[in-house]
């Protein structure tokens, strides 16, 4: 580090640290720019969402798609302005990491610990795509950051910062939750968050919160509580008990945070265990990152969890880490562990930018995220060539790459009609195909395997070949894609492949 750099961090952390802020921020938006990477499955998604906007979905709430109407609105439809908010809500992360640790610890520590947010290699990957996981833990950071401000004697305006950070991160992921519990676990083991409890900025500011997810649940209740039922699904696993899932979500762990960064929380963990971490805010952070992490490791061993949903756990983690790194005279390994982290963060958007050559063990590094602006071009010239108005997708991922990529032609994309259980993802809730919406209209199949005979009950079925579309280097996406007239009295979504 030189000393220049070094004297401006301790003299001003603060203008220090919004100068990393605002320069990172600006290389990731630029890096956006140039990435070519088409928009994932899940991405195109919440695209089509914002083009409705509501106050529910069928697998998330809705600020997401409110987040992405409000980018649009700003710079377009582009795959760069859809991931936008992901990469703002990354630096409203690390300036609200900042103020935690400042409040905690003081303003070097807060330096150190947005720092630590802010190029943590799961920040780097999270920045540049758009999913709920960013501005959930920019709401869980501001949060936290109300809550520290009000235990140490803080008044109204960080009880109404508390309710805004509480209701808006309800209103992006349902993890949120994870936060109220915090709140009573801190109540146990930190006497100062006790005594906040009872203090009306803070039990008013979490009620007010809490009333923000009502009209949510108010749309949950007359869509069949969709997004709470898919939520227990994934909650509950699909697989056994497997030791090489459990492991591979706690290595995640230490690759999302940074490994110098986790290594030192597993140690505060293990210190508290000991009864040798006596600091109360050691204590308090703990209880904020602890109860998630393992709750989840566990679940990882026993059935099973993606490694992004022990994410809020790690919003402390980024403050404890750094605090006792440099109590423990570890400034080298801090330093070295932002270090990699800063390698991540120029690795990932140089591989965006080349992700058609990138290929790992023969198969291309990006295949899920390639060929679909190609699928979508290639699906329209067949429906304009067949004069098809109607174009019906069997997949999620057909359907959300069609919805985007086919976004400025005049075409009605739908899916099949939900089974007998009941929808399985948005659009088979939002856009069913209907006997009515079918009627005298041409429909364009894009099936998942070959047999005109899984269209039965039509009145005409005309097999138009196969479809294909690249997917990297050497991989190749394939589709059966049929001419369907005349439907059934009641449209059903056709057997599945064998």
């Amino acid at each position: 580090m030189t000393a220049p750099w070094g004297a401006l961090i301790d003299r001003r952390p603060w203008l220090a640290l919004a100068v990393a802020i605002l320069t990172v921020t600006a290389l990731r938006l630029v890096s956006l720019s140039l990435a070519a990477t088409d928009l994932y499955v899940d991405e195109a998604q919440y695209w089509s969402w914002a083009q409705q906007p509501a106050w529910g979905y069928y697998s998330k709430p809705p600020l997401i798609a409110w987040l992405i109407g409000l980018s649009q609105s700003v710079c377009g439809t582009g795959e760069a302005c859809v991931r936008t908010p992901s990469t703002l809500a990354w630096a409203v992360t690390a300036g609200a990491v900042a103020g935690v640790g400042s409040a905690l610890y003081g303003r070097p520590i807060g330096f150190w610990a947005g720092l630590s947010a802010l190029l943590a290699p799961g920040a780097a990957y999270s920045a540049r795509i758009i999913s709920t996981d960013a501005p959930l833990l920019a709401f869980w950071s501001l949060a936290l950051l109300a809550f520290v401000r009000l235990r140490a004697g803080g008044g109204w305006r960080w009880g109404v910062l508390l309710a805004a950070g509480l209701g808006l991160g309800l209103l992006s992921k349902y993890a949120m939750a994870w936060f109220p519990g915090c709140l009573l676990l801190a109540a146990l083991a930190d006497p100062a968050s006790r005594r906040a409890l009872a203090r009306p900025p803070v039990w008013g500011g979490v009620l007010a919160g809490a009333l923000m997810l009502a009209p949510n649940l108010t749309w949950q209740a007359a869509h069949g509580l969709a997004t709470l039922k898919h939520t227990a699904r994934n909650a509950s696993g699909n697989g056994g008990p497997g030791l090489d899932d459990g492991f591979a979500f706690v290595a995640a762990q230490f690759a999302l945070a940074g490994p110098v960064i986790f290594a030192a929380a597993c140690a505060a963990i293990w210190l508290w265990a000991r009864g040798r971490l006596t600091e109360p805010e050691d204590r308090l952070l703990l209880v904020f990152s602890a109860p998630i992490l393992l709750l989840l490791i566990a679940m990882a061993f026993v059935t099973r969890a993606n490694a992004n949903w022990a994410a809020t756990g790690l919003v402390a983690v980024f403050v404890l880490g750094p605090a006792l790194l440099l109590r423990w005279r570890r400034r080298g390994w801090l330093i070295g562990g932002l270090a990699f982290g800063l390698i991540v963060q120029i690795a990932l958007p140089l591989a965006d930018a080349h992700a058609w050559n990138l290929t790992v063990g023969g198969r291309p590094v990006f295949e899920r995220t390639l060929g679909w602006r190609q699928f979508g071009a290639a699906v329209v010239d067949r429906a304009h060539a067949v004069r098809a108005d109607v174009i019906v997708a069997e997949r999620r991922r057909d359907a959300s790459a069609l919805l985007y990529y086919a976004r400025d032609q005049s075409l009605r994309i739908a899916a099949w009609p939900a089974p007998d259980q009941g929808p399985q993802d948005h659009f088979q809730m939002d856009r069913p195909l209907t006997a009515i919406a079918a009627r005298n209209r041409v429909v364009l199949a894009v099936a998942a395997c070959p047999g005109a005979g899984r269209f039965a009950g039509w009145a005409r079925v005309s097999d138009l070949g196969e479809l294909t579309a690249p997917a990297g280097v050497g991989a190749v996406r394939q589709w059966r894609l049929y001419r369907l007239e005349g439907p059934p009295p009641v449209v059903r979504s056709p057997p599945p492949c064998p």
